[in-house]
C-alpha cells in the first residue's frame, strides 16, 4: 500500500511538472492587497507616463481582485531575465469602463522603447504602435466591436517580426486557435523584453488573470490542469 502511494504522488508530481511547461509568469492579483499595487510587479519609469497601477475589487465580482489602470503607467512582470524574453504568448482577461484609449505594452525594452496594443474610442478599433523616445507610430488596425464593464479575454502572439492579437468575449468557449486574429503585423523595431500592463490617457481598465508562456502549447498544458482559472496563480508560485 505504501509503495502504491509513493507511486502516485511520483507520477503527480511528474505530470504536474510537466504541465506547468515553460511558463514565464503567473498572476491572478488574489494574494495582492486592496489599494496598494501589485505585489509581482515593477513600475519602470517612463516619459509616456507616471500613474499608479492598483488593486481593486472586480466591479463585476465582488470576491475577485483585479488590477486597475487609470491613465499611463507602465508596470513589468518581477522576473528575472524578463529582458531577454523574445517570442511568447501572452493571455489574460480585460475590461474597460469608459470610451477611452487604453491599452497594454510588450518587448519593453525600456521606459521608453516598446510595442503598444490599444484599444481605441468609438468601441471598434484596436491598433498596434510603438513608442519610441517620445514618438508613437502606428502599425496597424484591426476592428472587434466591443462595449464597457464587460469582460473580455485577450491574446497576444509575438512571433519574430510576426504580432497577432486576438479578443474574444470571457465566456465564449471559442478556442483561440479557431478565431483570426482580430489585427496582426509584421515589425522588427524591438526584439525583445516582457509584456506590461500600462492603460492610456483617462481611459480606465481592468486587468486579471495573466499567464506568459513561450508557446501555446504551454498555455495549454497548464489550463488543463486548471479548471478554475484562478488556480493559476498556484502554478506560478510552485515553479518559483
Amino acid at each position: 500500500m505504501l509503495k502504491l502511494k509513493a507511486m502516485m504522488i511520483l507520477a503527480m508530481f511528474v505530470f504536474c511538472s510537466t504541465a506547468i511547461g515553460e511558463m514565464l509568469f503567473v498572476d491572478d492579483f488574489e494574494d495582492d492587497v486592496i489599494g496598494s499595487e501589485p505585489l509581482r510587479w515593477d513600475k519602470i519609469e517612463s516619459t509616456a507616463g507616471d500613474s499608479i497601477i492598483t488593486i481593486e475589487i472586480d466591479p463585476t465580482d465582488a470576491q475577485n481582485k483585479v488590477a486597475k489602470t487609470t491613465a499611463i503607467g507602465i508596470y513589468l512582470p518581477q522576473v528575472a531575465g524578463r529582458e531577454n524574453w523574445t517570442d511568447y504568448v501572452w493571455d489574460f482577461d480585460w475590461m474597460w469602463e469608459n470610451d477611452n484609449f487604453v491599452g497594454t505594452v510588450y518587448r519593453v525594452e525600456s521606459g521608453e522603447a516598446f510595442f503598444h496594443a490599444s484599444r481605441r474610442t468609438g468601441f471598434v478599433n484596436v491598433n498596434i504602435y510603438t513608442y519610441d523616445n517620445g514618438a508613437w507610430a502606428e502599425i496597424t488596425s484591426g476592428e472587434y466591436p466591443n462595449e464597457n464593464n464587460v469582460w473580455y479575454s485577450h491574446r497576444l502572439i509575438i512571433n519574430g517580426n510576426t504580432h497577432q492579437v486576438y479578443l474574444k468575449e470571457r465566456d465564449d468557449d471559442t478556442p483561440f486557435e479557431e478565431l483570426d486574429p482580430v489585427v496582426e503585423a509584421e515589425n522588427d523595431m524591438f526584439e525583445s523584453g516582457p509584456i506590461g500592463m500600462m492603460g492610456i490617457t483617462s481611459g480606465v481598465s481592468y486587468y486579471d488573470n495573466m499567464r506568459v508562456a513561450e508557446t501555446v502549447q504551454d498555455l495549454e498544458d497548464v489550463t488543463a490542469v486548471n479548471a478554475d482559472r484562478k488556480l493559476a496563480a498556484i502554478w506560478g508560485q510552485i515553479k518559483k
